[in-house]
């Protein structure tokens, strides 16, 4: 009983300090003060083992906790999913903004109005400007006068079918829904190879993943094709017909999603076929699977003139022999770091029960790591998401082989250990994912939404903007034409300029604090405007800095008069 006294008031303490910051007080001349949940947490946890330990040593074999854990792992597991829904839609950016989000939140606006070739209203300029009028996440299209996505359409079809069904609020819950689904598929999947217990801690761990919990916060693919495939793997493992056919379809949705992860199906036929009659099941499966390939290849021919030919442009552009010198040790290194030790116990899976699907599942992680390692090299730790889909899929191996060795503790002492892992990991996750900033990202992922909202009521009609990361969401919430200025030549932004107030435009330049160097390194030698060397007419200051300037301003500073910035305000974060 003091056990669970503890327990209750350190849980308590860190539910307070988790909702409201923390308290202080002094009783009796001594300081009492808790501000950083964790703690308590970790003191209420270790108190509820200790109480399960003791509860369960005096128990019947039939009557301990861990004999319930079977019963209590759905409904724990389900708990995890709604959890992490709730984590999404708190913490999410509900914004479109850089390459990939306004990407695919613009491209659902073309599929709900019945198109995906987009007007470009710089076309004029586009001899002089050349791809520099298209913004980011779009190409200059085979088409005169307009531009096309880069992007595949699945995802943003997924959005678009929420938008038509639940207005342009919806598409900002598409992530969130899909991430509690996956959580929820990791405890199917880990239930129906092993035990309930291993997708009950699978589902703990992927919930609380710190790369999960980053892209179930923005509008990205990453999560939409975990779920995808997830659900194609909870499928093929079903004895039925039905199960291949749900199999297949869920692996077109994500074929659809993320088009170069095609590989991933053959992994996902030979479990499919783990059940007879194989022939009829696999093709089964390759049937329902075709209609993904056939979108794509469609697609692909629409915009980009070949059914082979991808957004992001040629294949040797993007892919090289030697990228895996890079890729391999930083993927491993950043899948060690984001997801702790505990990961590695994957490797150890085929020794314990039922190989068959543990080797497959292996061997998806390993195609899936084949499908990037020899991709173009990325420095931040962000692009481990490129692997979210065999991450799941590690953690339930690695379940498995944990609940093996409990199975070899004293009985009293084996639901002790599995309380502890999923109260301690999950932690260390949370702790680790707040060190990186992930739980303030939407904050800084406001400043699209904020900066696009005052630039669109503030700036002359015939403004045009120079930006790179913001040429797109400066679009979709200002109205603003744009033109990218990473894709002008490093000798010709002075050109460019005097090309924009030659066509009757006023032209601005945006830059994020990471930009301004990156801007300078490419055009302050050959450019007079590439020095940015006068004051921004406006600034934006929330999490983050970002600078507005008019090039008009130059002049005028260097004649004497004075050019102070106005503030953008940070607006509403939703």
């Amino acid at each position: 009983m003091a056990l669970l006294v503890v327990a209750a008031g350190a849980l308590g303490v860190a539910l307070w300090d988790a909702a409201a910051g923390g308290f202080y007080f002094t009783l009796e001349g001594v300081r009492i003060s808790s501000r950083e949940a964790y703690k308590p947490w970790r003191l209420g946890m270790l108190a509820v083992v200790a109480a399960v330990c003791i509860r369960d040593w005096m128990a019947a074999p039939d009557a301990t906790t861990w004999a319930r854990l079977p019963a209590w792992a759905p409904r724990i597991a389900a708990a995890a999913a709604l959890g992490s829904l709730a984590l999404a839609i708190g913490f999410g950016s509900f914004a479109a903004g850089g390459s990939d989000a306004y990407g695919y939140v613009s491209q659902a606006w073309l599929w709900a109005s019945g198109r995906v070739v987009a007007p470009n209203p710089l076309a004029a300029l586009q001899p002089a400007l050349g791809a520099a009028v298209a913004p980011i996440g779009y190409r200059l299209a085979a088409t005169p006068g307009a531009i096309v996505p880069i992007y595949p359409p699945g995802f943003p079809m997924t959005l678009a079918g929420a938008l038509i069904v639940g207005g342009a609020g919806a598409i900002y819950y598409v992530v969130p829904a899909l991430a509690a689904l996956a959580v929820y598929l990791t405890y199917r999947l880990g239930a129906h190879v092993d035990r309930p217990a291993t997708g009950m801690i699978a589902a703990i761990l992927v919930a609380t993943s710190p790369i999960f919990m980053f892209q179930s916060f923005v509008p990205m693919s990453d999560v939409p094709v975990t779920a995808w495939w997830l659900l194609s793997w909870v499928a093929a493992l079903s004895a039925r017909d039905g199960g291949a056919i749900l199999s297949g379809a869920a692996a077109s949705l994500a074929i659809a999603t993320r088009p170069n992860l095609v590989p991933l199906a053959i992994v996902l036929a030979a479990a499919v076929a783990s059940s007879p009659p194989r022939a009829r099941r696999v093709a089964l499966f390759a049937a329902a699977t075709l209609p993904g390939c056939l979108l794509i290849a469609s697609v692909n021919w629409r915009l980009y003139g070949s059914p082979l030919a991808a957004g992001y442009g040629p294949l040797d552009t993007m892919f090289a022999w030697s990228h895996w010198k890079t890729n391999l040790p930083t993927y491993l290194g950043w899948l060690w770091q984001l997801n702790s030790p505990f990961v590695l116990l994957a490797l150890a899976a085929p020794l314990v029960a039922r190989r068959r699907h543990r080797l497959a599942m292996l061997a998806f992680f390993a195609v899936l790591l084949g499908c990037y390692v020899w991709y173009l090299p990325f420095a931040p730790w962000p692009f481990l998401r490129f692997l979210l889909p065999g991450i799941p899929l590690l953690l339930i191996l690695s379940a498995a082989v944990f609940m093996r060795a409990a199975d070899l503790l004293p009985l009293p002492f084996r639901a002790a250990a599995v309380l502890l892992l999923c109260a301690l990991l999950p932690l260390h996750y949370v702790l680790k994912a707040e060190s990186l900033q992930i739980f303030a990202a939407s904050r800084w992922e406001h400043r699209y939404v904020a900066i696009g909202n005052y630039l669109g009521r503030t700036l002359p009609p015939d403004a045009v903007v120079m930006s790179m990361v913001q040429s797109g969401s400066l679009r979709l919430y200002g109205d603003q034409l744009t033109v990218r200025w990473d894709m002008l030549p490093a000798d010709k932004l002075d050109a460019a300029v005097a090309t924009l107030k030659a066509a009757g435009y006023r032209p601005y330049l945006l830059l994020e604090d990471w930009e301004l160097p990156l801007f300078r390194d490419l055009f302050g030698a050959a450019n007079r405007y590439g020095r940015i060397d006068w004051p921004p007419a406006f600034e934006y200051r929330d999490g983050g800095k970002v600078w507005i300037y008019e090039f008009a301003d130059r002049e005028r500073y260097f004649s004497g008069v004075n050019v102070a910035p106005r503030a953008v305000p940070p607006g509403s974060k939703r």
